[in-house]
């Protein structure tokens, strides 16, 4: 039986939890393979298969992550005489081992591929500073003959593969399982309140570029204060918790257009989509930009970011206009052609890519794998 090691002791929440338990959930009991899975101490199995262990182990800081990644993890692996076939890291950079070990590593972050500068002295900023150079480093440290990688979207190889210098062969495509959307089980909700609605389902982070659209609503309303008044904008936030984007709504004088709607639950999400006039997408960083598919999904009316990713995910969708993510003026107008027609729907966007599933990943893994 084949030893399997894989390191996701930072898959904690968001997607890099979610592709750890599609991965979890994808395992077969008798795949003669055994699977030893370095989880944080908070996981909870999904899966207990028999030729499943989880190890939890604390990475919650920076320096325990880089401990674990270049020597505990390798301590481990010796101190219980293991002999592994292949290490899979799902949090993308691989780990310090023999490199005649095969590596696989599923690369999910976007900020060190993307040419934007980010500020260490600036607090809103430092953290992207970190990935963009700090986490850069540690994956350039982790490219070895022995070491491969899946991304999600065929944009994000390319500046992969620009950005690292690896050649194409190493690098696959495998976009993330979609759930399939029945919208005719999806209920409608009824406004009634003769406005245009529309919805950014996104956190707050700087370059989800919540302030882009704040400064589309502002302009509108210095143009035309009647059009303003017809504007809803849900946003999947709430007020207290992101004090200084409350700040530049209220210093624009937009409040009465801005819904905070906090975290919502799924199934009122799907009910926006396809209740309300629009989704706005103006995020300039992402891996996959799954709202987007989630809207196309319901036919729905969609003003995107014109960059390499939304192509990716939505391209060919009828109901998309694409807009530079820093053209105010450009998303205003955007904004305002919607307001002063009625709501459109469109052909639901079926995802076609059909570039890869988690049967093509266990096929590669299987590949790679040392041969017992």
């Amino acid at each position: 039986m084949s030893i399997i090691l894989i390191n996701a002791t930072a898959a904690r929440c968001s997607g890099a939890l979610t592709i750890l338990n599609q991965f979890v959930t994808h395992i077969k009991q008798n795949d003669g393979n055994f699977y030893y899975i370095f989880v944080d101490t908070n996981y909870e199995p999904v899966s207990l298969f028999a030729n499943i262990k989880y190890i939890h182990i604390d990475t919650t800081a920076w320096g325990k992550r880089i401990f674990w990644d270049n020597w505990g993890f390798k301590r481990y692996v010796q101190a219980n005489a293991l002999n592994p076939s292949l290490i899979i890291s799902f949090q993308n950079t691989g780990v310090r081992y023999n490199e005649n070990i095969p590596q696989l590593i599923y690369y999910h972050q976007a900020l060190p591929l993307f040419e934007k500068q980010w500020n260490f002295f600036k607090s809103q900023e430092r953290l992207f500073f970190l990935y963009k150079y700090l986490y850069s480093y540690f994956v350039s440290q982790s490219i070895h003959k022995n070491v491969f990688f899946v991304v999600q979207i065929q944009s994000i190889k390319e500046a992969f593969l620009q950005r690292y210098n690896i050649s194409s062969e190493r690098v696959h495509v495998l976009p993330p399982e979609i759930q399939t959307i029945d919208y005719g089980k999806v209920s409608r909700v009824d406004f009634e309140d003769g406005k245009k609605h529309f919805i950014y389902p996104a956190s707050p982070h700087l370059y989800k570029n919540h302030s882009l659209l704040l400064k589309a609503l502002h302009l509108i309303k210095k143009r035309n204060v009647t059009l303003f008044q017809m504007i809803r904008l849900h946003l999947t936030l709430s007020e207290d918790d992101v004090l200084d984007l409350s700040k530049q709504v209220h210093n624009l004088g937009v409040e009465d257009a801005i819904v905070y709607e906090g975290v919502l639950p799924f199934q009122k999400l799907l009910a926006y989509y396809k209740s309300m006039d629009a989704l706005l997408f103006p995020s300039y960083i992402e891996t996959f930009g799954l709202p987007l598919l989630e809207a196309a999904g319901a036919g729905m009316s969609i003003i995107a970011s014109d960059l390499p990713y939304v192509h990716d995910v939505i391209g060919g969708y009828e109901g998309v206009s694409y807009q530079n993510y820093e053209d105010v003026e450009a998303w205003a107008s955007a904004i305002e052609s919607l307001c002063l027609r009625e709501k459109k729907s469109y052909a639901p966007f079926q995802y076609l890519l059909n570039k890869g599933t988690w049967n093509d990943f266990f096929t590669l893994m299987n590949e790679l794998k040392i041969k017992d």
